[in-house]
């Protein structure tokens, strides 16, 4: 992952869910519905998710080093809904990435954390955005994209491009 497309990943990523709390689960697939936070009310006019298509585990504290994939439990939809369910009404606190793949970590202020595996060669490992049905809203979305990369859309005031 470029340093780059990290940095903008992260400014997009603490806008977006720092100071949320997850509010609900979708079924098809797992994605979870977060609020708007304070911050970032007067500007987010749809429905903030976070997409999840890769193995992910809930750690109690954050661990001092990456897990490895093979040590990530194997879970069905069954039960990653239900340990995702486990989050409701927690608020996030802090977002990070790691340097080298974008495995994403979310804080809440339970001190759990929430890791989603960020690497996979041909696949996307998960997404956040934005739901807008509206077409005049800017447009909010990072993607953990195959081969350790990341693709970041954001306003240019939060990229820091103005």
């Amino acid at each position: 992952m470029e340093k780059e497309e990290r940095s903008a990943g992260i400014k997009i990523l603490d806008f977006l869910c720092n100071g949320a709390t997850v509010e609900g689960l979708m079924f098809y697939g797992l994605k979870l519905h977060i609020s708007e936070s304070e911050s970032n009310s007067d500007r987010i006019k749809g429905q903030i998710y976070i997409n999840i298509e890769s193995d992910f585990c809930i750690f109690d504290t954050m661990p001092k080093e990456i897990p490895l994939h093979d040590d990530l439990p194997k879970l069905n939809l069954v039960e990653s809904s239900k340990l995702l369910c486990e989050l409701r009404l927690k608020k996030i606190k802090d977002i990070s990435l790691s340097k080298k793949s974008p495995h994403l970590f979310l804080t809440f202020e339970t001190g759990e954390v929430l890791f989603i595996w960020g690497h996979h060669d041909k696949y996307e490992s998960w997404q956040v955005g934005v739901i807008d049905t509206s077409m005049d809203n800017d447009i909010w979305l990072v993607v953990a994209c195959p081969n350790d990369s990341l693709a970041v859309w954001g306003p240019e005031d939060i990229l820091g491009k103005n």
